[in-house]
């Protein structure tokens, strides 16, 4: 029987990059915990306020507009805007 290594092979321009932009035109890189059909779950070592608007660019998916819904030590949930024309 062969050996086979399972291994999930991710170049560095294939790993999903995910960006954070704020009104103000700032963009801020963060590391997404959870991606779900109506918000996400991201870490950012910048603070983001409780009701900011911002938009949140997917590498390769596109760019959708969020509302920061919670904080918590570095973790911050948002709610995508159910209008957005992604």
């Amino acid at each position: 029987m062969n050996d086979m290594q399972l291994t999930l092979e991710r170049s560095g321009e294939a790993i999903a990059r995910i960006i954070v932009c704020r009104s103000d035109g700032s963009e801020t890189p963060v590391r997404l915990r959870l991606l779900a059909y109506d918000g996400c779950e991201f870490e950012s070592d910048r603070k983001f306020a409780v009701g900011e608007l911002v938009g949140i660019h997917l590498y390769r998916m596109g760019r959708i507009r969020a509302r920061i819904v919670s904080r918590s030590r570095g973790v911050f949930e948002a709610e995508f805007d159910n209008h957005s024309p992604v």
